[in-house]
Formats: C-alpha cells, structure tokens, sequence
C-alpha cells in the first residue's frame, strides 16, 4: 500500500510538472521527478501488452553499433521510460541462465512530437545490444499525460533468453533511437540484472 501511495504522490508531481513545462508543441519535466516513476501508476507490464515476436539485435540504418550516437537526455527532455524487467519494477533482478528476460516501456523522439522508431536495449557500456524493439504498442496513460495524441502508440516490449547476458552482474540501459539522426536517447532508468 505504502509503494501505491509513494507511485501516485510521484504520478501526480510529474503531471504537476508536466503541466507547468508544457509550451504546447513540447512537454517535458523534470529529470529527478521522472527518474522514479513513469507517467502510469502502475505501468503496464510485458505480458499484459501482445507478444513482441519482431525482437532482434539489429539496428535500422546501420550495420555496426559503433554508428549509432548515444546520447543522455539534456534538461527537460522527456524520451520515455524503461519500465519493467520480468513484470516488476524493481530496479533489481535475479535471473535463471535458463530463463527469460522480459522488459517493457515506452519510448518517443525527443523533441520531436513522435514516438521512436525503436527502443535499443545495451548494457551499460552502450557497446553490446541486447534487444532491439519496435515500438507500437498502446500506452494511453502517456498520451494523456504527455498531452500528446502522438504518443498512444509509445510502448515497446522485449524478449531476450538470460544466456544472452554475461553470467553474474549485468546494467541494462534502454535508448529510444531515432534512424533519420542515428541518435539513440537514454530512457529514464537502467535496471540491475544478475544471471546465476
């Protein structure tokens, strides 16, 4: 109950602030605010979105990773959320080298009005993708909070075996990539991962 509580309080500061930066073509707000909580109170979770069977470790426009500009969003950006590892949101997770890693957000072009054309899932040295997902996947709670009709179809999911990870301890980031600049954008929040 206590974490409910917590999830709306933030929900309704970031829509506070939200509201406060908007200028009516761009919204943003502030990075503190949004790296604890996505615009949903309970975001939603992999398995209740469809099956994501277009997965894959390539990247639109490019044949090397090396291409790609990896970039942290500036000031008052807002390119989305990395939301949920295996349905939780806890920043943490301990896997099986057997089992399945399922992550879920949403992602949109910073600045541009638009969500991203795919969301680039690395670990932390930005050197190694993992996953590459579309993103096509409804979110209604960031087009309202966002206020921005563009972004209904901002969510994104990905599937990817554990075995694809080193084994022991593994910092997922998540990039919504833009194929016209080759620009990917970090998403708010990374997520822990341990193989064993």
């Amino acid at each position: 109950m206590f974490n409910r509580t917590k999830n709306l309080f933030l929900l309704s500061i970031l829509t506070v602030s939200l509201a406060a930066c908007s200028n009516g073509s761009q919204t943003g707000g502030d990075a503190s605010t949004q790296a604890n909580s996505s615009p949903a109170a309970t975001p939603v979770s992999a398995s209740e979105q469809k099956a994501n069977p277009t997965t894959s470790t390539a990247i639109p426009g490019v044949k090397d990773v090396s291409e790609v500009k990896f970039k942290t969003p500036s000031g008052q950006t807002q390119t989305g959320f990395f939301d949920t590892v295996n349905d939780t949101a806890t920043n943490k997770h301990k896997v099986d080298r057997t089992a399945t890693i399922k992550m879920a957000g949403w992602a949109v072009l910073p600045g541009g009005g638009k969500i991203a054309d795919r969301v680039i899932i690395t670990l932390a040295d930005n050197k190694t993708v993992v996953a590459v997902a579309p993103v096509n996947l409804a979110r209604p709670d960031v087009a309202k909070t966002l206020k921005n009709p563009a972004y209904q179809n901002s969510g994104w999911n990905a599937t990817v075996n554990a075995s694809a990870l080193p084994a022991g301890q593994s910092v997922l980031k998540a990039w919504a990539y833009n194929s016209a600049t080759k620009e990917a954008t970090q998403l708010n929040r990374t997520h822990e991962i341990t193989v064993e």
